[in-house]
């Protein structure tokens, strides 16, 4: 029986320290042609009837994995027990969530909709069904849709397709799956994040698909049945998916009303944290950091920005230059005014339109993840490892296409893996974050790159 994305135990501790303490999400991945993202299980009709109607011994309630089953039957005590969703109510009544709601001036946190939207299932009261509950925080049907239509029918014979058109939520394809889980993962219209929660004491968000679906506690097995029934999408193609779907949402937000013009500031939510969070008597900037902008000038926050101009440059090499033109143009509107940032922004999601299907598609070899991963050592040298936050994400990037390589049979030698863990200590932290380490950790992985490459 293979669990989840075939990764070792020293991945799953080191990445799960990198991530704040209210980001974790899970699930499955399925390649191929989709239709249209279906309404999000927050907003669509259906009644959400509660996690207890899932824990059944003989549905989701299993103590141990059932052999003979197609899915595992322990889900609900994965996701009680090791699973840092069930935990995201308890959150709330902890002494730093009630400071930080005392500093918004929201009344308590637990009773508060700018934290419960993401904090719990949380759908109008009207769509709770008898044994629904608040307090279950991020339970199953907060991701898998409201479970009213569907939840009979699934333990029969219906496909998944009739299942879906019951109202579960189609996470097998990576696309539908990452516009979902970004929402907390990240902030969005419905689940808005903004700058003063962040001064109030919420830790900053960041997201990247494939790492956060490896330090999940996998609630399904990948086998031969798995396979036959949602077809599986490796690491490489998973990232690139991600950092599409993560630039796609900070542009949408970009072109929304949560970026507004408030007078002297801008939503500052959307810039760089590092750009004026950061030690000054060390000083990161150097020429290329944020496109054309010259030091001393705050820049939009670019990180998945400049990754997602990497996947294309490897798998839509007919966009990328279009895409490095346009973000230059934002970063140049950035300066000018809130109608030409949302000009840009929204023709840098037009390229995301066209890249998407070409990127879902794509079968990425392991001389592709090779030349990304030389790619994103290439750019941390030279330019982005200045900034702490693409610094991490170049970090996840690599992590992601090493898996890869590990999946199509090409096996990294010593030398890989030691340049990997001198990187990883260098992004362990941000308060302890040396760009001249950064960059001498990714120098020494271009050389162990060299080697396979020559292999």
């Amino acid at each position: 029986m293979n669990m989840g994305h075939p990764r070792d135990r020293t991945f799953v501790m080191r990445l799960s320290k990198l991530l704040p303490a209210f980001t974790l999400l899970a699930t499955v991945l399925m390649p191929g042609a989709a239709a249209a993202t279906p309404e999000m299980p927050w907003n669509s009709k259906y009644q959400h009837v509660g996690v207890a109607t899932c824990a059944g011994s003989n549905c989701h309630g299993g103590q141990q994995a059932f052999d003979d089953a197609y899915v595992l039957q322990n889900e609900y005590l994965t996701w009680q027990r090791e699973d840092a969703h069930s935990n995201a109510y308890k959150l709330l009544l902890t002494p730093e969530a009630e400071r930080m709601a005392k500093n918004l001036g929201i009344g308590k946190a637990e009773e508060a909709r700018e934290c419960l939207t993401c904090h719990s299932d949380y759908v109008p009261a009207e769509r709770r069904g008898r044994r629904y509950s608040l307090r279950e925080g991020v339970g199953c049907e907060a991701c898998h849709g409201g479970a009213e239509e569907w939840l009979g029918p699934h333990v029969t014979d219906n496909t998944h397709a009739e299942n879906i058109a019951d109202g579960l939520f189609p996470l097998a394809d990576p696309v539908n799956r990452g516009r979902l889980c970004i929402n907390c993962h990240m902030g969005s219209t419905d689940k808005p994040i903004d700058h003063r929660m962040m001064g109030a004491g919420h830790p900053p968000l960041d997201f990247e698909l494939d790492t956060f679906t490896n330090i999940h506690p996998p609630h399904f097995q990948v086998d031969a049945d798995y396979r036959e029934r949602k077809p599986y999408a490796p690491a490489a193609k998973t990232w690139a998916i991600g950092q599409l779907i993560a630039a796609e949402q900070f542009l949408s937000g970009l072109d929304s009303e949560r970026f507004r013009d408030r007078g002297m500031f801008p939503e500052l939510v959307f810039y760089d944290c590092n750009a004026c969070h950061h030690p000054m008597r060390e000083p990161r900037w150097n020429a290329g950091a944020g496109g054309p902008l010259g030091p001393g000038e705050v820049r939009l926050a670019d990180a998945y920005l400049l990754m997602s101009g990497h996947v294309l440059d490897a798998l839509a090499p007919s966009l990328a230059e279009d895409w490095r033109g346009t973000l230059n143009a934002l970063h140049r509107a950035s300066q000018d005014s809130v109608g030409a940032v949302r000009q840009q922004a929204r023709a840098l999601s037009a390229l995301i339109d066209r890249a998407l299907p070409t990127i879902r598609d794509a079968e990425i070899g392991s001389n592709q993840a090779l030349a990304l991963m030389e790619a994103l050592a290439r750019s941390g040298i030279e330019r982005d490892a200045g900034d702490y936050t693409a610094a991490k994400q170049i970090f996840y990037g690599l992590e992601a296409l090493l898996a890869h390589l590990r999946q199509t049979g090409r096996k990294p030698g010593k030398d890989v893996g030691s340049a990997m863990d001198r990187i990883f200590k260098t992004v362990d932290a941000e308060s302890r974050y040396d760009p001249v380490a950064m960059r001498a950790g990714l120098r020494q992985l271009r050389q162990a790159l060299s080697g396979m490459q020559a292999g």
